[in-house]
């Protein structure tokens, strides 16, 4: 890598940052002095009710501030600069109308279930469809993560894999989001690691890809992923315990989308799965709950997901998020030392 690429992926983060920190300044007196504010669910651990007039929809200004850090600093008409954020803006715009129907119904649900999964197919499906109508992208192969020489060809399968994969990692983040600093925290770690991958793929780590760009596109997607720490670093400025905003269905679906994007892009599906392992448990432990409620009718969690259920075991939340952030860190170690244990 250059130390020109260093320096703007360097400049992109801080001046995500600090666009972010003055939006964020400006989102929560916005909201406060409009009164919005992110309704309580009634069934929740009683120490949320604590939280009740907390402004929401925090995503708006750290996508902002990701976003024009990325116009400033990266190629944006390269695929690997502007696909991540058209997957990011996508989807956020789902959880933006999620936020809005809750704010103006002032209650803790907002769109139907079956709704927002139908929007949600769309915006991956709009997201596949940018990845396969660029010249070079377009894959109907798994690489194994952890042995060199094996891959599969799933042909037809594909779509259905990308569509899945980034509804998964969508509502795994959008689930985790329940506790102050939670679901940003676990997200530093899979940034983490894409934002080293990307670095690696764009100065010469010479493997045989089935997407070609890979090599002359990380170095861009370096750059929005930078941008998009920074912006979370500000987030979270605001967002630590006790949060003056919360990130709302806008922000947890853009990190979603921006994670699965940058995995599907640089073909590591597989080895950031076992990076985002804290979110796809916490997703699983809700989707086991309501399997074991509806064909049961019993409850494996006092309450899902599995956050929540440590919370009315009388655990802490700062105990709780501290630990699911450390486990992060640990499952980001393990996913980078089986990495590099491929392409030692």
């Amino acid at each position: 890598m250059s130390s020109m690429m260093i320096l703007k992926a360097l400049s992109a983060l801080l001046v995500s940052w600090i666009i972010s920190m003055v939006l964020g300044f400006l989102h929560v007196r916005t909201m406060k002095g409009s009164n919005l504010s992110q309704p309580i669910n009634p069934d929740g651990p009683e120490e949320h009710f604590k939280k009740s007039g907390t402004p929401t929809a925090g995503g708006v200004f750290f996508i902002l501030g990701i976003t024009i850090s990325a116009l400033l600093f990266a190629d944006i008409a390269h695929p690997y600069a502007y696909i991540p954020l058209v997957a990011s803006w996508t989807f956020a715009l789902i959880g933006m109308i999620d936020d809005a129907v809750k704010m103006t119904k002032r209650q803790s649900v907002g769109l139907k279930s079956s709704r927002k999964l139908a929007m949600q197919i769309l915006a991956a499906a709009l997201v596949l469809w940018l990845h396969s109508s660029v010249s070079g992208l377009q894959s109907t192969v798994v690489t194994h993560p952890w042995i060199p020489s094996v891959s599969w060809n799933i042909g037809i399968w594909y779509p259905i894999v990308f569509l899945l994969y980034m509804i998964t990692f969508v509502n795994a983040v959008n689930i985790s989001d329940g506790l102050d600093g939670l679901a940003t925290g676990i997200s530093f770690g899979p940034l983490l690691l894409l934002g080293i991958l990307a670095a690696l793929f764009g100065t010469g780590l010479h493997v045989e890809y089935i997407q070609s760009p890979i090599h002359d596109g990380a170095l861009e997607l370096l750059i929005v992923i930078c941008a998009a720490f920074g912006g979370l670093l500000a987030f979270l400025w605001y967002n630590g315990p006790k949060a003056q905003v919360f990130m709302g269905d806008v922000g947890s679906h853009a990190i979603g989308a921006l994670i699965a994007i940058s995995a599907l892009l640089m073909k590591v599906e597989l080895t950031m799965a076992v990076a985002s392992a804290v979110f796809l448990v916490e997703c699983l432990s809700s989707f086991l709950q309501i399997v074991s409620i509806r064909l049961f009718g019993k409850k494996l969690f006092r309450m899902a997901p599995l956050h929540h259920h440590y919370e009315k075991k009388g655990v802490s939340e700062s105990r709780i998020v501290n630990r699911f952030q450390i486990t992060s860190v640990l499952t980001t170690v393990v996913a980078g030392i089986l990495f590099m244990v491929k392409y030692r």
